[in-house]
């Protein structure tokens, strides 16, 4: 009974993540009316700047996930300053190729760092 309710809540929790991440991306495309490649790779830098300050330098809990969404805060204030803010005036296919290579980016700088 307790692997079931151990898997329940973990399908749970995994599932609002998803979740999130999709509303995220819905937000995302009716504000700037452009799908945001980079929107997953969001998550993946909050996920590790969780786990790193979790883990690494033995936060409590709690305190590295204040952390993790102050880094997802410079993060996005970064994000829009390099990559929307400039291509503010251009059509939508400039902004679809900054963001993919955002998110090249966000996955080479992760699997360089991490392995």
């Amino acid at each position: 009974m307790a692997i079931i309710i151990q898997v329940l809540s973990t399908g749970l929790a995994v599932g609002s993540i998803y979740a999130l991440v999709a509303l995220g991306v819905i937000v995302i495309y009716r504000a700037a009316n452009v799908v945001n490649f980079a929107q997953g790779d969001f998550a993946m830098v909050a996920a590790f700047a969780l786990a790193i300050s979790a883990t690494a330098w033995h936060l409590s809990y709690w305190i590295a996930f204040l952390f993790a969404i102050i880094v997802m805060v410079i993060l996005g204030i970064l994000f829009e300053l390099g990559v929307y803010y400039p291509l503010r005036n251009r059509s939508f296919l400039p902004v679809i190729i900054s963001t993919i290579g955002a998110s090249i980016l966000f996955q080479n700088l992760a699997l360089s760092l991490f392995g």
